[in-house]
């Protein structure tokens, strides 16, 4: 069921229907929703983390995000399947840790690792 609340942040992110990386991604990007992002789409990959962006155009613009707002070091890695997701290096993850954690449910903590 759709809610009206969300409807600012579809027109952020969807075009005609196609998921976009917004231009204010840097301003909008907050390490609140880093955390949820990476609940909902990140899953461990060895010492570091993937964070899948399937269907997003101009992933380029979150790795700057990233890797200039955050201090975290990152690349784009391709699945079985081709498909692009953001890998944070292992060096980075205790920056992460810190970023985002407290807004992850303990349920999800294994993420993070350690």
């Amino acid at each position: 069921m759709q809610l009206p609340c969300f409807n600012e942040f579809k027109e952020l992110f969807y075009v005609l229907n196609e998921k976009i990386i917004p231009d204010n991604i840097y301003e909008i990007l907050t390490p609140r929703s880093l955390a949820f992002w990476i609940m909902d789409d990140g899953s461990r990959q060895g010492d570091g983390l993937h964070i899948s962006v399937y269907a997003f155009s101009n992933i380029e613009k979150l790795i700057f995000t990233l890797e200039n707002k955050f201090n975290l070091k990152c690349s784009i890695h391709y699945n079985r399947d081709n498909q692009p997701r953001i890998y944070i290096f292992k060096e980075s993850m205790e920056t992460l840790r810190s970023l985002v954690k407290p807004y992850f449910i303990k349920e999800m903590l294994y993420k993070l690792g350690k």
